[in-house]
């Protein structure tokens, strides 16, 4: 596979190799098992939230605000 990267992008990986002693390789293997990960969640977050607005499992615009702050306190 080829990656071609922006100038910029390629002179901060490269600073990043340096300073983390790393190789560019392994810098974006990471990245882009970090971002298969991501997106794989991301994915499954938006799918059920969708399933559960076909349930009717919603909050009202103006009860967000409420709704959220009983989320926090029960996740003390």
């Amino acid at each position: 596979m080829e990656l071609h990267l922006a100038p910029e992008t390629e002179a901060k990986l490269n600073e990043l190799a340096r300073r983390t002693h790393r190789g560019t390789d392994d810098l974006l293997q990471e990245a882009v098992e970090n971002l298969v990960t991501y997106n794989s969640w991301f994915e499954d977050k938006v799918k059920a939230s969708m399933a559960a607005a076909a349930r009717g499992e919603v909050v009202a615009d103006d009860r967000v605000r409420e709704w959220l702050e009983q989320r926090e306190r029960s996740e003390r």
